[in-house]
């Protein structure tokens, strides 16, 4: 149903936008605390990473699981406030958490509830507000993400340090019982029940969430118990199940993610560029901090300020970018955003190396205006090179790449990191910077991607 008040369309914007902010929120805001998390629960910092990568993986398994449904079924209405239900419980529960096992438990429960909610919320705006202001509420959920980047670390550091991190996780429940509050008396029901014609794919979701796992708990494995047997049939299972999901979603009349987007040149590029800078920039907000509060000395709130550095660079030049991008191409400030991130990254191993902190502090800046300069513009060319008939599940592509890019970015960092520190339990000075040489390898490998895409159509 369409929503016809003014207020009550500005208010679904808000509502909308409230799921993504307390998704990239809560993305953000732990890795300031995985230092404190590891020292209070008494574990390593290898463990901690799985408070961070935990969440990101159930988000990523289900996000195009909960689309899909809520597509097929036209119960956006109803997915979104189970969501928000969900996530606010887990949140509750994750912070009385007493042990590891049991935070990361309920982070699972709680990166399956934001995938409820961010898969629906843009749907929200799609399906209920007029043709012409649905530009303007696209902008504001895209908005509401950036801040939540930028607000993640200084309020995680200033919360931890002077409350307890057990309150970045309770800091979502009066938000979250006051949007399911909303949405109950804003959201209409959805007059429209489409019908279904295709058998679900249940199966391709389940085969892309054991993909997933079979990767992420390879990595993990392999630094805590080396190459054994068991870690080793993880790393094979890996490309057996990515070849049988792309068989199946090639085959399947109703896929929960077409295979065929990749078919195209510039997608399948531009998806793997996105993928490695996401990778890199989530990789780096999940190690400083360890760094900071380490080697740094500093306070969890001071580092918490210090990592706002990124995010904030990141919001600035996200909406020029938008401006450059019609006037020279998204190749062009893909290609650059992937330069200046390896800039970065070069500029902090010298800042690490030479324990010069004004250095470290032009490597988070010249990190976050890559991040800025690549989001737009890759959203951009790879949903303007999709197949007309697929333009709808461009969107789930690009948010799944960058969710794998996350999950994979505080892997590749935390294992490059303990490999180099000698064992996961803390992060050395060497540790990090061969962190850093890994994701100026994976940067590197983003700009070669982005050029290889070659776009046909410009934005």
């Amino acid at each position: 149903m369409i929503q016809t008040s003014s207020l009550r369309q500005y208010l679904l914007m808000i509502l909308a936008s409230t799921a993504v902010f307390l998704d990239y929120l809560d993305t953000s805001i732990v890795s300031i605390a995985l230092p404190t998390i590891s020292t209070d629960l008494g574990i390593g910092s290898l463990t901690a990473s799985w408070v961070m990568t935990s969440y990101l993986l159930a988000l990523g398994s289900t996000l195009l699981l909960f689309g899909k449904l809520a597509d097929r079924t036209g119960r956006d209405r109803e997915i979104f406030i189970a969501g928000f239900v969900l996530f606010t419980i887990s949140s509750f529960l994750c912070g009385v958490s007493a042990n590891i096992e049991v935070l990361i438990g309920f982070r699972v429960i709680q990166g399956i509830a934001a995938g409820m909610m961010v898969s629906t919320a843009t749907m929200l705006i799609t399906t209920r507000l007029p043709s012409g202001i649905r530009g303007l509420g696209m902008g504001v959920i895209a908005t509401a993400g950036g801040i939540a980047l930028a607000l993640g670390p200084g309020l995680g550091g200033l919360v931890t340090e002077f409350i307890s991190w057990h309150w970045i996780f309770f800091i979502n429940v009066p938000i979250g019982v006051a949007a399911v509050l909303l949405a109950v008396f804003l959201i209409p029901g959805s007059e429209i029940h489409p019908e279904v014609k295709q058998p679900f794919d249940i199966l391709g979701a389940v085969l892309l969430a054991l993909t997933l796992v079979s990767l992420l708990l390879g990595l993990e494995l392999v630094l805590s118990d080396g190459w054994t047997p068991w870690v080793i049939l993880l790393f094979l299972i890996v490309p057996i199940l990515g070849f049988i999901f792309f068989r199946r979603e090639m085959r399947h009349p109703d896929p929960i993610l077409s295979a065929k987007l990749f078919l195209n040149r510039t997608v399948m590029w531009a998806s793997l560029s996105t993928l490695l800078v996401t990778l890199v920039y989530l990789g780096i907000v999940y190690l400083i901090p360890f760094y900071l509060t380490g080697s740094g000395q500093m306070s969890v709130a001071a580092a918490g300020l210090v990592m706002l550095l990124a995010p904030v660079s990141m919001a600035l030049i996200g909406i020029p970018a938008g401006a450059l991008s019609q006037k020279i191409g998204c190749m062009r400030l893909c290609n650059l955003a992937a330069v200046l991130m390896a800039g970065g990254l070069l500029v902090l191993v010298f800042g690490i190396a030479l324990s010069y902190l004004p250095l470290l502090f032009a490597g988070l800046l010249l990190l976050g205006l890559g991040m800025g300069l690549n989001e737009g513009p890759s959203i951009q060319r790879i949903t303007l090179h999709c197949p007309r008939e697929l333009q709808g599940s461009s969107g789930g592509l690009i948010f799944t790449v960058m969710n794998i890019g996350c999950i994979l970015g505080v892997a590749v960092f935390s294992a490059a990191a303990s490999l180099g520190s000698g064992g996961g339990d803390i992060y050395t000075d060497q540790g990090v910077i061969v962190a850093c040489i890994a994701g100026i390898i994976a940067a590197v490998c983003a700009y070669l991607s982005s050029r290889l895409a070659r776009d046909q159509i410009r934005c």
